[in-house]
């Protein structure tokens, strides 16, 4: 904060302050609106890029640099933030008139605090220059400015300069130039500036590596609505574009990246298209339009509401109004076809939707001036790889990797220097237990002191859940209410991968990684643990991993501390689940329900339904579910049915050979995993929530017969029982009984669920569509009882009146609703991730937290 001049300064005296400013300052145009607004003022100085921060010098009256350092953060570029502003000298102007304010040569300070910026969709102003015939750029697919393009992804080192980008192999031409100079101009020192005559260009090629003649893009666009498949090399990385209203088309992108049930992410061409299907309101319209522009999950409209002209996603005006006056948001040809829901995402009645987040994008949905494809206003955008690969970022990776996926390579010579995929984020009504803000107050009072108050951001919106988080969030910091002791190099968790780097007051996690079951994803993780504290100019001091010893990520980190020969720190998994969630909220201490699928406990069983006690970097375990025995281990993951053999097995039932016929269980496969589980043999012990979800699934006969995607089975029960909330007769019928038994055994309790599985078993010999679903429903509503229960059993044995909800299964949204309202009406403050994913994607941040043993 800026230090506050004594009265007895003259504000007339000329004087010269210098200041250090900390926050999201470089690549976001922070340096020229300074210019702008100091020479507006009549001030003069500089101001200058340094490793992690920037230096500003102001000269003039005392009274004008005050009103112009008052006036500061009103007046800041729309995804600049900042974080504090630091006095370092104060003292009289050293000649007669203040010199001209200047731009200076960037600087650098090894011991500075970077903060990398991250990646911007398009900008308003840059959609309409693209898309204006008279423009210069018009069609230009790399036109940015200081308000949009690319940061995180082109970045080689700090500070943020053209000439430590990807962008330095291209020099600027005299007219880029002369924007770049001109204070005047949006594009003043815009590093990434381009235009046709100096940047970046496109080509499109063949499946076979033949370059084809003629407008790579308008060809691109021909070969989409032909029904072909194109890979698109975007920003942050690839991305496998087709049209959405060809089933055909669907139907073969599915077999040939063997993602059978997965949702497709979709594009739609702006927001009236976006209204005409799903339902929304003005935080989905504020989401999909922001800077971060991330895929947001919306709730698709029945086929009788499926009609033009639905306003409630139009909040945002179609990105501003001054684009709203350009073709691409108003000017709508007849109707498109309607995207094939079923092929999209056959297992739920959500769609995963973004908006152009790159001017390739926009250009790819609209037609230019004498292009004869139509528009399109649904394109499926999935990720450019292979199943369980991260996405391609090369040309020759792309080549190599999606060959037999892509019909046509829509490619460019802008190098990509890091993977960045898109970000996915849900908005969260209060009924869905959106994640509470400000203080944590109950009838009690504050507990244990306020939440740390969230920086702007660059979606300034009510409560949403960030499910994944990468461009356009990350890396910006996760800000914490205290300091760290040590520099924590956190490396993540197997699953949902990121990486992170704590240190001082302040978590900085890479981008999602994603799965480490490939060669690729392990490769992408030793890059980005080599560039992240090298970009923030600390050097690790420990390593934190997950108890977990085979998990790659912790194998990697190992070798990380021995070659910098600093010691490891294990955090156990769903510690590490509850740190991120308390810590994102500016909280060391307070319950944590953490509810997910796997994770490693010390006693050597698979936890995951853990009620823990948090208190700074330890933790007391209070509750869980009953263990059961899983035979195969991760293979009854897979084959959800296995899992009844440890249920079964524990409420002491068989299944009737009908009913195995029925769920396609063979007698000797029976046979196998109820002796798996008698003897123990390849059969380790569960106490996951997600195990539980999915076993009712498989009962009910909402499960497939093999799982294709992680959660996909417990999606499938959340499916059926949105199903059943959405008949408006349901909610006034009787629910089915799900039963639990809570037990209490040396200060545990314990959840156990043989006699709800035993009544699923009874009712699934003859279960109607309309009584399925109500079960599914019975089911949430049955384990949103018990998790009450663990909590209420929490308080009364530690008092806290605090408590977080993370892990993977509160992505559930019908769980959030039920529960939340429950846990208020007994005064608690509740928790839920909002900035980081509660699933996997927030481990790495809470490893940095425990390992960095938060100061007092």
């Amino acid at each position: 904060m800026t230090r506050d001049l004594q009265p007895s300064d003259d504000p007339t005296a000329l004087r010269r302050l210098t200041f250090e400013i900390t926050g999201i300052v470089q690549g976001v145009g922070f340096r020229p609106t300074i210019y702008r607004l100091a020479r507006a003022a009549g001030l003069g100085g500089s101001i200058q890029n340094r490793s992690g921060y920037v230096r500003l010098v102001l000269e003039g009256p005392l009274a004008s640099i005050r009103a112009f350092l008052t006036a500061l953060p009103a007046s800041l570029p729309p995804n600049a933030r900042l974080d504090a502003v630091a006095e370092l000298e104060n003292c009289p102007l050293d000649h007669t008139l203040p010199q001209p304010f200047r731009i200076d040569v960037s600087g650098s300070d090894d011991s500075a605090q970077a903060l990398i910026p991250a990646d911007l969709a398009i900008c308003p102003d840059c959609l309409c220059e693209i898309l204006e015939p008279a423009n210069r750029r018009y069609g230009y697919a790399f036109t940015t400015c200081t308000c949009c393009g690319p940061r995180y992804t082109v970045i080689n080192g700090m500070p943020y300069d053209r000439i430590r980008t990807t962008m330095s192999v291209f020099p600027l031409c005299a007219a880029c130039q002369r924007e770049y100079d001109d204070p005047a101009d949006r594009r003043f020192h815009a590093e990434s500036i381009a235009c046709p005559d100096c940047g970046p260009r496109l080509c499109l090629e063949d499946a076979q590596g033949n370059v084809l003649p003629g407008d790579p893009l308008r060809q691109a666009r021909a070969a989409l609505a032909a029904g072909a498949v194109v890979a698109v090399r975007g920003v942050g990385g690839f991305l496998i574009a087709a049209d959405a209203t060809n089933s055909q088309t669907l139907v073969e992108l599915r077999r040939r990246k063997n993602r059978p049930h997965k949702p497709f992410a979709v594009m739609a061409r702006d927001l009236t298209v976006v209204a005409s299907l799903c339902h929304g309101d003005p935080l989905s319209s504020q989401l999909l339009a922001s800077a971060a522009a991330p895929i947001v999950i919306l709730d698709v409209r029945s086929d009788e509401d499926r009609t033009p002209g639905k306003t409630e996603l139009e909040g945002a005006a179609c990105y501003s109004a001054k684009s709203a006056k350009t073709a691409f948001a108003t000017k709508h040809e007849p109707a498109s076809p309607c995207p094939v829901i079923d092929l999209l995402a056959p297992d739920t009645h959500t769609l995963g939707v973004m908006l152009p987040t790159t001017p390739l994008h926009a250009l790819l949905a609209t037609p230019l001036a004498g292009d004869p494809t139509r528009p399109f206003d649904w394109l499926v955008m999935t990720s450019g790889n292979r199943g369980g690969e991260p996405i391609c970022i090369t040309n020759d990776e792309a080549r190599n990797r999606l060959c037999g996926i892509a019909d046509y390579f829509l490619l460019h010579n802008r190098e990509i220097n890091l993977r960045c995929d898109d970000s996915i984020v849900v908005p969260c009504s209060s009924n869905d237990g959106g994640p509470r803000t400000g203080k944590c107050e109950t009838t009690a009072g504050p507990q244990q002191g306020p939440c740390r108050e969230r920086p702007d951001r660059l979606v300034d919106a009510e409560p949403l859940q960030v499910w994944r988080r990468a461009r356009g969030f990350a890396p910006a910091p996760i800000l914490l209410a205290h300091r760290l002791r040590h520099t924590v190099l956190a490396m993540g968790a197997e699953l949902k991968n990121t990486i992170a780097i704590g240190f001082d007051d302040r978590v900085i996690a890479s981008p999602h990684i994603g799965d480490l079951e490939a060669l690729e994803a392990v490769d992408g993780l030793r890059q980005v643990a080599e560039a992240l504290p090298r970009f923030v100019n600390r050097i690790p001091e420990c390593v934190a991993v997950d108890q977990h010893p085979d998990m790659h990520s912790s194998r990697i980190g190992r070798e990380i501390a021995k070659r910098l020969s600093v010691p490891v720190r294990e955090i156990q998994h769903h510690h590490a689940h509850a740190a991120a969630c308390l810590g994102e909220h500016g909280l060391l201490e307070g319950l944590a329900l953490v509810f997910d699928g796997t994770g490693l406990g010390p006693d050597g069983h698979i936890w995951g339904a853990e009620l823990l006690e948090v208190r700074k970097n330890a933790y007391r375990r209070l509750a869980s579910f009953d263990g059961v025995p899983l035979p195969g281990g991760d293979a009854a993951v897979q084959r959800p049915a296995r899992q009844l053999a440890g249920r079964c097995l524990a409420a002491g039932i068989d299944l009737s050979a009908g009913l195995r016929a029925k769920l396609s269980i063979s007698d000797r496969e029976w046979q196998v995993w109820m002796q798996q589980c008698e003897t123990g043999v390849n059969a380790p012990v569960t106490h996951a929530a997600g195990r539980l979800f999915d076993t009712f699934a498989v009962v009910l006969g909402v499960a497939r017969q093999a799982a294709t995607y992680e959660g996909q089975t417990a999606i499938r029960l959340e499916a059926a029982a949105q199903q059943y909330l959405a008949d408006s007769v349901a909610p006034s019928k009787r629910l089915p009984d799900v039963s639990f038994r809570s037990t209490r055994d040396h200060e545990m309790l314990w959840i156990d669920w043989r006699e709800g599985v035993a009544a699923a078993v009874s009712a699934a010999k003859s279960l109607s569509p309309e009584t399925r679903m109500a079960w599914a429903y019975s089911v949430h509503v049955a384990i949103a009882a018990a998790a009450a229960e663990m909590i209420r059993y929490g308080t009364e044995t530690t008092g806290q009146r605090v408590v977080a909800l993370s892990g993977g299964v509160f992505m559930n949204r019908i769980l959030n609703r039920l529960l939340v309202p429950q846990l208020e009406a007994m005064n608690l403050s509740v928790l839920l991730h909002h900035d980081t994913p509660p699933n996997d994607g927030c481990i790495a941040i809470g490893q940095a937290i425990v390992a960095g043993e938060p100061l007092p």
